[in-house]
């Protein structure tokens, strides 16, 4: 197999765990939309990421010999070039938890990028459940940035997760109709 396949092959397994729905979290997955999302893994030096508009998340695996902190600077770096774009960092070196869960991939370094304006409709939805009930304060602000204020004017009667994807499917169905 080779270098790149394996990388390919170790990230979609990734991404299935995050998908899994867990009873630590309520009945939420670590990244409840993350196995319905379009999604491209690339392989590239962290000054070459571009976006691609055809995707929901695009996982870009740069140099693996970064530190924590330099992946985070590529990652501003982005951030500051992008208006339409949002970038985060998933280091090697650094792991992250929610109620014990590790929710990093723990072998490569990443750059995920995410289309601001998908990402904040689905962190709407997360912030009408108990989804974030479950995160430490701390992560959650280095998570949702800008979008830090949508847990403050979530809904009070929370879903769970699979039934926002169920939700989901039935939107799609009716904005087809409609757009017919």
């Amino acid at each position: 197999m080779n270098e790149f396949k394996e990388i390919e092959t170790y990230i979609t397994e990734w991404i299935k765990e995050v998908s899994i729905l867990r009873p630590e979290l309520g009945g939420h997955a670590i990244c409840p939309f993350a196995s319905k999302a379009k999604y491209k893994i690339i392989q590239c030096n962290s000054k070459d990421i571009t976006v691609f508009k055809d995707y929901d998340v695009v996982i870009y695996v740069i140099e693996d010999h970064f530190s924590l902190e330099e992946v985070q600077k590529w990652v501003e770096y982005h951030n500051e070039r992008s208006k339409i774009w949002s970038f985060f960092e998933d280091c090697a070196s650094y792991d992250t938890y929610i109620q014990g869960i590790k929710t990093n991939n723990g072998k490569y370094n990443l750059i995920i990028g995410q289309p601001i304006e998908k990402l904040r409709k689905f962190r709407e939805k997360l912030a009408k459940t108990s989804y974030y009930t479950y995160w430490k304060e701390e992560y959650l602000q280095e998570i949702l940035q800008e979008d830090y204020n949508l847990i403050q004017t979530r809904d009070s009667n929370p879903v769970k997760s699979s039934d926002l994807l169920n939700q989901e499917k039935i939107n799609e169905s009716t904005n087809a109709q409609r757009d017919q």
